[in-house]
């Protein structure tokens, strides 16, 4: 008798997705502030040295710009999260609470460095257009996201 995985399905995916991004938001804010001030501080020493009137921290930088370099740290940090976080332990910290695992959707043993790899780009093309590739969870019959068909991943529930 062949053995069928319980696939993670669209909704409980999306809400470990949710606990993902809370969780890497959190820590590029954290690590925005963590850059972002001490350089406002030397630059205030500074200027407070030559007898200029320092504004205070929220209007120094304009919030286009905290914006993008937010951008930049979320993307950073996130890449070893979700890549090393699928390939060593097939979750990641959203994920493990609701019991979601990643596995190949050959055999349904951990994904490889490549396919982890293949898989975090792969998010990207599931951004695209609306986040459709995201859907495609929804009504794909072993509940593949765009992602996972282009890395060769499954999501499961243990």
């Amino acid at each position: 008798m062949e053995h069928t995985p319980k696939y993670a399905g669209f909704w409980i995916r999306f809400v470990g997705e949710i606990l993902d991004s809370i969780l890497l938001s959190i820590a590029s804010w954290l690590l925005e502030f963590g850059l972002l001030y001490p350089c406002y501080w030397v630059w205030a020493f500074f200027q407070a040295r030559s007898g200029v009137t320092v504004p205070p921290f929220s209007e120094v930088f304009n919030a286009f710009f905290l914006q993008i370099v937010n951008t930049g740290l979320y993307l950073v940090i996130s890449f070893p999260y979700y890549v090393w976080g699928h390939y060593k332990y097939g979750t990641t910290l959203g994920k493990k609470p609701l019991k979601i695992y990643v596995v190949s959707a050959k055999d349904d043993q951990p994904i490889t460095l490549k396919q982890s790899i293949l898989r975090y780009f792969g998010y990207g093309a599931s951004y695209i257009i609306l986040m459709t590739g995201f859907l495609m969870a929804a009504f794909h019959p072993r509940k593949q996201a765009l992602h996972d068909l282009i890395a060769g991943t499954i999501s499961i529930r243990r």
